[in-house]
């Protein structure tokens, strides 16, 4: 009766073994990041996956790659002048990511009262 109990024990073990192994198998998502306003590649995004250390950057043509675990849920994108945005994880693999900027950031043109002339200025606040 025990030998029979044991087995039944190790058969389990072993298929909650391989289970928990087989879910936590890492896998790849990619994706490009734009700027909403220009529709341009961002480079020097920082991605990370929320509550881990597992990040990486956009390429200049705002490429990135990212091997996370099937239990991570968010992402999320970060870059100054524009806004973080948090996404879910979900089982997709190709993200396109677009990033607004702040308010305070975007260009903006105004007159300028000169002498003889208006004279137009442009102007940032970072």
């Amino acid at each position: 009766m025990k030998s029979k109990f044991s087995i039944v024990i190790i058969v389990l073990l072993s298929l909650f073994g391989s289970t928990t192994i087989a879910q936590s198998k890492p896998f790849t998502i990619s994706g490009k990041v734009t700027s909403f306003e220009e529709s341009l590649a961002l480079e020097g995004v920082s991605i990370y996956v929320k509550g881990t250390k597992n990040y990486t950057g956009t390429q200049a043509d705002g490429t990135f790659s990212l091997d996370i675990f099937p239990e991570n849920k968010t992402l999320v994108f970060e870059l100054k002048e524009y806004e973080t945005l948090e996404i879910n994880i979900t089982s997709k693999k190709d993200y396109d990511i677009i990033l607004k900027r702040k308010n305070n950031s975007a260009a903006f043109i105004h007159k300028a009262p000169a002498a003889d002339a208006q004279v137009d200025k442009l102007s940032a606040s970072f």
